[in-house]
């Protein structure tokens, strides 16, 4: 019995996830939410059986209750991302707020020194860093406060300021490798390993966007296809490695030949592909030619000596479809003639 797969069914794999996505969040928030809870019933337990006063073992369960019903809200549909707002300036109250009370002022030094580590945790790195600063600032005016108040010494109160500078650093540098990692993961989707030009994923977006901008402007555009001729002979004679080399070899010799607003992609094995705003089909001819001439003229010298030199054929067509499949297959079909026709050769498809 046949098995039938619907293409609608089927999707490439993105291991580049946004950082810290919604679902992500909400799942580390399930185990944030109710820890932050336990904390806090013990703190309410610990300053009632003190007694110490009443107010902080109110402050104590209303933290708990808090804590409870966002872990609960988390379990909905309500947005993680307002949830953990919520949580982080009822944390910010909190602290701020103990240091006007002489035996919560340890505890908000506490609770002080998590708000960087909060901020970085599940905040966007430039948010983080605003609100983590503009905490500091705060939480030093509240510092030195105190010493003005002679509830604290200044030893103490350096302490704590340092302390919160190196936990602000320590949080900013692990939230910087990761973000740095993960721009590295979503470099992986748009970008062709081998090379460093884009992939068909990161070539379609770019696509779209000239094609549009050429039509309303009424201005041409084309695209060219590259294939290296005879490139399997290359991975039989040499190896696979002398292959990848050839490969990145001729994307170093495209990448000085466009400009700047030229796009490069590799879309297969030893297939290339170049987007030309603004260039009429002639000039895209002309350009080939000079691809074509300027590779012939590059040769790779592999470790063992031996030298390694390739010729393209090219298959042009101006873009008309606003589809890239549309406009790949003129373009394809351009190319097939021009390896029909023999090595290094030209064909347009207009």
């Amino acid at each position: 019995m046949a098995t039938l797969i619907k293409s609608t069914q089927l999707q490439a794999t993105n291991f580049a996830y946004i950082e810290l996505s919604e679902k992500t969040l909400r799942k580390q928030l399930s185990l944030l939410f109710p820890f932050a809870g336990a904390i806090c019933a013990i703190i309410a337990f610990t300053y009632f059986v003190s007694q110490q006063g009443h107010y902080f073992t109110l402050v104590g369960i209303l933290g708990m209750t808090l804590c409870y019903t966002l872990a609960a809200l988390n379990r909905t549909l309500f947005s993680a991302t307002i949830l953990f707002w919520i949580f982080l300036i009822a944390t910010t109250l909190v602290c701020s707020s103990g240091f006007y009370f002489t035996g919560a002022r340890h505890i908000s030094n506490t609770i002080g020194l998590t708000i960087p580590l909060l901020s970085f945790f599940a905040l966007q790195i430039r948010t983080a860093t605003w609100y983590s600063s503009i905490f500091g600032m705060l939480y030093i005016v509240l510092s030195v406060s105190e010493i003005a108040n002679k509830q604290m010494q200044i030893s103490s109160a350096l302490q704590n300021i340092c302390a919160y500078s190196i936990i602000f650093v320590m949080a900013f540098l692990l939230s910087r490798h990761r973000y740095d990692a993960i721009l590295q993961v979503k470099r992986t989707t748009t970008n062709d390993f081998l090379t460093g030009l884009l992939n068909r994923e990161g070539l379609l977006p770019l696509y779209q966007n000239e094609s549009s901008r050429c039509k309303r402007y009424r201005r041409d555009i084309s695209m060219l296809l590259i294939n290296i001729d005879k490139f399997r002979e290359v991975n039989d004679r040499f190896g696979l490695d002398a292959g990848d080399k050839t490969l990145m070899m001729l994307a170093k010799c495209l990448r000085n030949m466009c400009a700047e607003n030229m796009h490069i992609a590799r879309l297969s094995s030893q297939e290339f592909c170049i987007i030309l705003p603004d260039v009429d089909i002639q000039n895209a001819e002309q350009f080939a030619i000079n691809i074509r001439d300027e590779i012939s003229q590059w040769v790779l010298e592999l470790t063992t000596g031996h030298k390694i030199n390739i010729t393209v054929s090219i298959g042009i067509t101006n873009i008309e479809y606003q589809d890239f499949s549309y406009d790949y297959i003129k373009a394809e079909s351009a190319l097939m003639r021009a390896k029909r026709w023999g090595y290094n050769q030209i064909a347009t498809n207009e």
